[in-house]
C-alpha cells in the first residue's frame, strides 16, 4: 500500500461496505486488494491478473492472510458474464478504456466501481467512459498527481 494509487485505493475502500458483497478484483498485482476485501467482509472474491508471478505472489499473500473466499485466475481482459457488487481496478488508463463495456456491464445493480492507477490528467477520459454507461462519479481522492474515482451506478 506504499504507492499513490493502492493507498487511494485502500482509503476508498474502507469507505464502501463489503459485508456479504461479491467482488472482482482485475489487475491484482499482489492481491492486497483482494485481502483486504475478505478482510472488510467481502463473500465471494475473483481475482485476475496477466501476469504469472503476480498470480503466484497473489496466491502467497491470500495464503499468509488465511483468505479463503476467492477464485484467482490468469487473464489479461476483464471477459466474463458474472456480475460483481463491487469491482476494482488499479491499472492503467488504456487498459481500463479497453475493458470500460465488460466492467460496466459486470457491475451489479447499485453496484460500485472503484478505479484507479490514472493521473490526474486523464479523469476527463474516464469520466467520459463512464458516463456513457451512466455511471456516476461518487467521489474522487488525488495523491501525487494520481487520482481514484469511485462511480456508482
Amino acid at each position: 500500500g506504499h504507492h499513490a494509487t493502492t493507498y487511494m485505493m485502500i482509503e476508498q475502500m474502507r469507505q464502501i461496505d463489503f459485508t456479504g458483497k461479491s467482488v472482482f478484483d482485475f489487475g491484482t498485482g499482489t492481491g492486497i486488494l483482494a485481502v483486504l476485501a475478505e478482510k472488510l467482509g467481502a463473500s465471494k472474491i475473483f481475482a485476475v491478473d496477466y501476469d504469472e508471478w503476480s498470480i503466484e505472489n497473489a496466491a502467497e499473500n491470500l495464503k499468509k492472510n488465511s483468505c479463503s473466499k476467492f477464485e484467482l485466475k490468469k487473464a489479461d481482459n476483464a471477459a466474463g458474464e458474472e456480475q460483481y457488487d463491487i469491482i476494482l481496478a488499479n491499472i492503467n488508463k488504456n487498459v481500463i478504456l479497453d475493458n470500460f463495456s465488460v466492467l460496466a456491464k459486470q457491475l451489479a445493480p447499485d453496484g460500485v466501481l472503484l478505479l484507479s492507477g490514472l493521473l490526474q490528467t486523464e479523469e476527463t477520459d474516464i469520466s467520459a467512459a463512464a458516463s456513457k454507461f451512466s455511471l456516476k462519479l461518487g467521489k474522487i481522492t488525488s495523491k501525487n498527481n494520481w487520482i481514484s474515482l469511485r462511480f456508482n451506478r
